[in-house]
């Protein structure tokens, strides 16, 4: 079955009918040889009006099949098209079955080189489609097996005249071989400037790459040095407010009080996006090593959200936790796991108000391993179907009037991401607006693979 809608087919079709003037012209050449080996100019005129007859009526259809634009219409002309050209070769083949059988030792010679002829135009027109080459070049197959076969009759021209009839066949058969040789050479030459433009291509996208690279690696360790540089400060800040919040609370200065516990207040949301950063800038720059140790998993909860519990309150928030059997202790790297949940926690205290935020966790088996599943639950503002691929992407934020009251810089789901695949697990979520969101974190219990593949693992 032929593919009407194929471009290669499409393409095959038009170089055939782009050739009918020069497949013609070799007709006309194999006609005078014809004409010359039966010594009649009326039998090599007549079968070349036949065969002309039937090449323009073969290109005829073949534009129509060009220019058809719908798909049934396209399925219409083209089958036309292709039994128009199938029948095209069969004309001619009749010739050469009858020059061959009826013009003597030259007509043999003629057929052969007329049949091997069509058999060459096939396959230089119409390689692009397979079938229809097939289809196409059927008829001089069956001659070229078929003259062997034939009885051979005596010629009716002269030594001389059989000689230029079979010269004519040789000049046809030469000229497919030449049009060919050029066509394979352009194809040639084509493929070799596909190929240096490639490697060109390839040359400066490795180039590019490396730029990319170590402009990545530069900007790590600009910021890496730079959120060290100003946690410094900060935790200055954070502590002389302390300082001046008791003195004033001792002094009977509540307002001066509040205003400075405003500025501890500042201080530490600024120190919790400069943690946000350090923990990206590590993970992109492969600093991600494990340290693994046994975790007392409700104490690490329970401290998360002790350090959130302002957070919790200002929103007006609700909290419950539950630690299921068997998930009281974890072997696992602490940090980053408290860093993953601290990010989750403070995502769902920061979307939820006047609100519930429950975690849970429980000790679960899959794929033969035992594995720690924490949920993270809010009844906030949810998100979207369409927002879910975007939300664990660095320094993005769903685009709506809620994340724009709220602020933030779009790197708390992303670290906490980073820092599950890091201990090899993962993070999943489910969502509906208005209703809030469930994120669930699967790390292994024990976690037992090296620490190097999980770096490799977390990178990727």
């Amino acid at each position: 079955m032929i593919d009407f809608q194929d471009p290669r087919t499409i393409a095959a079709a038009r170089a055939y009918v782009d050739s009918v003037v020069w497949r013609l012209g070799v007709g006309a050449l194999f006609a005078l040889g014809a004409s010359l080996v039966f010594d009649s100019l009326s039998i090599g005129f007549s079968w070349f009006l036949a065969v002309a007859l039937s090449t323009g009526f073969d290109a005829m259809l073949g534009r129509s099949y060009i220019d058809a634009r719908g798909q049934a219409d396209r399925r219409t002309t083209g089958g036309l098209f292709v039994w128009g050209s199938a029948f095209s070769v069969m004309v001619f083949s009749a010739m050469t079955l009858h020059v061959a059988g009826a013009g003597g030792g030259p007509g043999r010679v003629l057929a052969v080189l007329m049949a091997a002829s069509a058999f060459v135009s096939a396959m230089i027109f119409l390689f692009r489609a397979r079938r229809f080459m097939m289809i196409t070049a059927a008829p001089a197959a069956v001659c070229l097996l078929t003259i062997p076969f034939l009885p051979l009759a005596p010629g009716a021209a002269d030594i001389f005249q059989s000689a230029l009839g079979a010269a004519c066949g040789v000049a046809g058969f030469l000229a497919y071989v030449w049009r060919a040789a050029t066509h394979n050479t352009r194809l040639l030459d084509g493929l070799r400037a596909a190929n240096r433009e490639a490697n060109a291509r390839r040359a400066e996208a490795e180039t590019k790459r490396a730029e990319a690279e170590e402009a990545n690696r530069a900007k790590t360790e600009f910021l890496t040095v730079m959120t060290h540089e100003l946690r410094t400060p900060l935790n200055a800040v954070i502590g002389y407010a302390e300082i001046i919040v008791e003195d004033m609370i001792a002094a009977g200065c509540v307002e001066t009080a509040h205003d400075a516990e405003r500025i501890g207040k500042s201080a530490r949301h600024l120190l919790g996006l400069i943690d946000q950063i350090l923990n990206m800038t590590n993970a992109d720059a492969g600093h991600a090593v494990l340290a693994s140790r046994d975790v007392n998993v409700r104490e690490l909860l329970e401290g998360v959200l002790g350090i959130l519990r302002d957070e919790m309150r200002t929103n007006g928030n609700r909290v419950s936790l539950h630690i299921g059997d068997g998930a009281e202790w974890a072997f696992t790297d602490g940090e980053k796991l408290g860093v993953c949940m601290s990010a989750l926690l403070s995502n769902a205290a920061k979307f939820t108000k006047d609100g519930l935020v429950a975690v849970s966790a429980e000790h679960t088996f899959a794929s033969d391993r035992e594995w720690l599943t924490v949920a993270v639950s809010d009844t906030g503002v949810g998100i979207a179907k369409e927002h879910m691929d975007h939300i664990f992407k660095p320094f993005t934020q769903v685009e709506n009037a809620a994340t724009r009251k709220i602020g933030g810089i779009g790197l708390g789901l992303a670290v906490a991401r980073r820092m599950a695949v890091a201990l090899g697990g993962e993070i999943c979520v489910s969502s509906e607006p208005g209703k809030g969101s469930t994120f669930v974190v699967r790390v292994p219990q024990r976690v037992a693979a090296p620490a190097a593949a999980l770096e490799a693992r977390a990178a990727a």
